[in-house]
């Protein structure tokens, strides 16, 4: 047997540092024989910072999952992404993010705007795990203006996760994970200027509010304003976010937070100029920097929300979390829209108002707005972990919900005709009257249970359950549904230590905000949702790859009513159909490829279909490709990618109609440049746009925005 002499071992120790995985501290004995032993490795990781992509998530299952082990597309957005890319909005934010495409009518904040995934509208929204609702945001078309500067990470879960938010809609959930104080004191101050008259300042600061840290506190605050592309446009917004965590105990913290925005728009359409005339003879003259926004209108949004949350680790193995959360918003619109109703250039028409424009003419469309919705969110369980067979398992289970209830009174629409010739806004503001009220009382509250079973080594099964209720009561509208079973599973198998194949199935229920032409809510979307793939990461989770195939089918599917009469009313009316089916696969990358090489990008294709065959939606890109990559080379920070999409088309056009209403295949390039004076400084800018691309929004009336230049200073301290 060999012995060990203290007095004559020599312990060498090699410091080994790879790229990307932080160091190794491998240890050498020597022992007095000579002989040679190696010692065990201590890794020392590296954190994750700078980077693309995180290691875990509990978005899909409130359980600590990394992205190779959850059997789910995720996407996370970090705040190293989100300053590169100067993303300082949701809009932005979804806009970069593979496999999301939107349809825009109008301004951003006083039109329409719609964010999909995988053929379905999201409607699914979390803030620190909690479930709440687009009306959070002041509203579905609000949802957009979210300022970025609060949030650490957004973390998108492709298909449904009715387990832990209680809607499984079936497209994605976002989930905004706001930053959180320190105790070492940490801030920054960032100023930027760009086209349009575009400016913005934001101020982040934060540490510990006491000698032992137990307090910890942080401040947020922006304020930006500017234009855009079309004249006479312009925009406030103004952001204050200030957090406080409390050590309540050496287990037991305390969180709380709250967040005020305000958004203010003047000259703001719901709609643009259409691109064809009434009749369907001529191509409209108005270009993208036209404005449509007669001089009276505007949107004013307000939020403000309340976080309190207690955070308990029981041992080191147990914990648990209650979080509630308060919003109260306002969105308060008034517009005026030329030529939504109709414009000409040649022959009399009589709009179905019982106007008639005469040659020269068009439509102003005039209306007013409120909503005024009140949330309260709820989200309390509990994760841990044991043993048994042999192996280690994890389970979390726990309750959540959200309550919506708003009172508004509503408006009717007018309709006058003015001159195309000379346009600029001149149009009379109507005597906009109540002509009822608009109430809704919604709530769902719902019980889960999920649980990662390590059946083998390399074989692992997520299990899960929820059971829901859900009531709606809405103007001349209720709808109610108790006991709603949504089960979850899904296995992966480790094929190596860095590939791993899965598969899971859920349930779809999620209760419609989509309204029919008579102001009705749709009946819940219901259906299953079915996902296999392949997922990898590589230098110890910094860098994520997977690839998936989905397969869903729904009932009760929402989609546009593009009839003439639905045209009519006051917002974009939808009907429900059956038998919708819906397939395609997804490639993606995220993280560091090397060392100072950032990547995030992702592949999409999809095949919705009705239950004839036919195409589901027209007015979405079946196929979209997504790529930004940044490479830091002393103080040098260069970036770039493209975002490019295939084409989308109004398919009941036909005729000069069905080229005017259709969007071809279109790429944008955007790119970045960060020179780092010193520790402190950094001077950027952002090119989005870079060819000036021409591209429309939507198959009737909106132009997307052209090239746009962004310079910036940033201080960190």
């Amino acid at each position: 047997m060999m012995k060990f002499s203290t007095h004559q071992t020599i312990l060498s120790t090699m410091i080994k540092c790879s790229l990307l995985t932080g160091c190794a501290v491998i240890g050498t004995a020597v022992f007095a024989d000579d002989t040679v032993q190696q010692l065990p490795t201590i890794e020392i990781k590296a954190a994750q910072e700078d980077t693309y992509t995180v290691k875990e998530s509990k978005a899909a299952t409130k359980l600590d999952l990394s992205l190779k082990e959850t059997p789910q597309s995720v996407t996370v957005i970090t705040q190293q992404q989100i300053e590169d890319q100067n993303l300082t909005s949701t809009s932005a934010i979804l806009a970069q993010t593979p496999g999301i495409t939107s349809i825009q009518y109008g301004q951003e904040g006083a039109g329409y705007s719609t964010y999909y995934s995988r053929g379905f509208a999201i409607t699914n929204v979390q803030r620190d795990g909690i479930p709440t609702t687009t009306a959070s945001f002041g509203g579905s078309d609000m949802f957009g203006l979210e300022d970025s500067a609060i949030y650490d990470r957004i973390e998108i879960t492709k298909g449904s996760t009715g387990l832990t938010s209680g809607s499984g809609n079936p497209s994605a959930s976002i989930n905004y994970e706001r930053k959180r104080p320190s105790k070492d004191l940490t801030g920054s101050i960032h100023i930027q200027g760009g086209s349009w008259d575009n400016y913005r300042s934001q101020i982040d600061v934060g540490g510990a509010l006491n000698d032992e840290g137990s307090i910890r506190g942080r401040t947020v605050a922006v304020y930006e304003q500017g234009g855009n592309q079309q004249d006479r446009y312009h925009r406030q917004n103004a952001v204050f976010y200030g957090a406080l965590d409390f050590d309540l105990s050496k287990n037991t913290v305390l969180t709380t937070a709250l967040t005020a925005q305000q958004v203010k728009l003047d000259n703001a359409t719901a709609h643009g100029f259409p691109f064809i005339t009434h009749d369907g003879q001529k191509q409209v003259t108005f270009d993208r920097k036209d404005n449509a926004a007669a001089n009276f209108t505007y949107s004013d949004t307000e939020k403000l929300n309340v976080f309190v949350g207690l955070e308990h680790q029981f041992n080191n193995n147990w914990s648990g979390v209650a979080n509630y959360a308060f919003t109260k918003a306002s969105n308060q619109r008034e517009y005026g829209v030329a030529g939504s109703g109709g414009i000409t250039y040649d022959v009399p028409y009589r709009v179905n108002a019982g106007l008639t424009l005469q040659p020269g003419e068009m439509v102003v469309t005039s209306g007013r707005f409120e909503s005024t919705p009140t949330v309260h969110s709820v989200d309390v369980y509990t994760s841990g972990k044991f043993n048994a067979f042999g192996q280690e398992h994890s389970v979390s289970f726990g309750l959540n919900g959200y309550h919506i209830e708003s009172d508004d009174p509503s408006f009717g629409r007018y309709y006058t005709a003015t001159a195309i010739e000379g346009w600029n806004g001149n149009s009379p503001r109507p005597d906009m009257q109540q002509t009822g009220r608009t109430i809704v009382d919604e709530q769902q509250l719902g019980a889960f249970a999920a649980a990662k079973l390590q059946l083998l080594d390399p074989l692992k099964l997520i299990i899960g359950s929820r059971f829901s209720n859900w009531e709606r009561k809405a103007t001349n509208n209720e709808q109610k549904q108790n006991g709603v079973f949504t089960p979850y599973a899904g296995l992966v198998f480790d094929i190596t230590d860095h590939l791993s194949a899965y598969t899971s199935y859920t349930t779809i229920f999620n209760p419609s905000s989509r309204k029919d032409k008579n102001e009705d809510y749709l009946d819940p979307e219901e259906g299953n949702s079915f996902e296999l793939g392949l997922k990898a990461d590589f230098y110890d989770g910094r860098l994520n790859a997977s690839a998936a195939y989905f397969d869903m089918k729904q009932d009760n599917f929402a989609v546009q009513d593009l009839s003439a009469d639905a045209q009519l009313v006051g917002f974009q009316p939808y009907i429900a159909i059956d038998g919708a089916k819906v397939k395609g696969y997804e490639l993606s990358v995220a993280g560091e490829v090397l060392a100072n090489w950032n990547i995030q990008a992702g592949y999409t294709h999809t095949d919705a279909k009705d239950q004839t065959g036919n195409i589901l939606n027209s007015q979405l890109p079946e196929d979209t490709f997504k790529l930004f990559t940044t490479y830091k080379w002393d103080k040098f920070t260069l970036g770039g990618g493209v975002n490019w999409q295939s084409e989308f088309y109004n398919a009941a056009a036909t005729g000069l109609a069905a080229k005017l209403t259709r969007q071809d295949s279109y790429y944008l390039v955007n790119l970045m440049g960060r020179y780092q004076v010193n520790d402190d400084i950094a001077l950027g800018i952002n090119v989005n746009n870079l060819l000036d691309e021409e591209y429309k929004l939507n198959i009737s009336n909106s132009w997307g925005a052209g090239r746009n230049i962004t310079a910036s200073l940033n201080y960190k301290f």
